[in-house]
């Protein structure tokens, strides 16, 4: 089995020669990559805060979401990713307390697969507040077919036959 093509992938990722349009959107960026792990961190700006100044749940949600899918897909082979993708089909959020959009710089997120079966692939992931535990998530994410011709995002990235 190989990984040449999705490691090369997430490396254009991490260095921004590929941009995802809802990392661009929110503002997060790929730190670091590994074989069924990812790291994500997003530096708050005040739009990211709700009317009374504390991070949107969702925000956080979007980098742990974002975080756990990258590190289910490093777990595809060059061959399964001409294919498939990952899919998010459920996600559990916990917060642990609340994020002053003032008083935070960077939230991190630690992403690893749990485990993997030939259609699902479950993940979890810690959120941080510059070092504080602000959060824990899993996601159960499925392999779904992948018609590259569809997806501009995919058609920068096809690895040659």
């Amino acid at each position: 089995m190989s990984y040449s093509f999705v490691d090369k992938m997430m490396e254009s990722i991490r260095t921004g020669q590929l941009k995802s349009p809802v990392e661009q959107l929110v503002g997060m960026k790929l730190i670091e990559f590994g074989r069924g792990q990812t790291t994500y961190e997003l530096a708050v700006r005040p739009e990211h805060s709700n009317p009374i100044g504390v991070v949107q749940g969702g925000v956080a949600t979007v980098l742990a979401d974002a975080a756990m899918a990258m590190a289910m897909a490093t777990t595809l082979t060059n061959d399964e990713i001409r294919r498939e993708a990952i899919t998010t089909v459920d996600l559990f959020s916990r917060f642990m307390r609340p994020i002053s959009a003032r008083k935070v710089s960077v939230l991190r997120a630690d992403a690893q697969v749990v485990r993997t079966g030939r259609h699902i692939i479950w993940a979890e992931c810690g959120v941080t507040a510059d070092g504080d535990c602000i959060g824990r998530f899993n996601a159960t994410g499925s392999r779904v077919p992948f018609d590259q011709k569809d997806h501009a995002f995919a058609s920068a990235t096809t690895p040659a036959p």
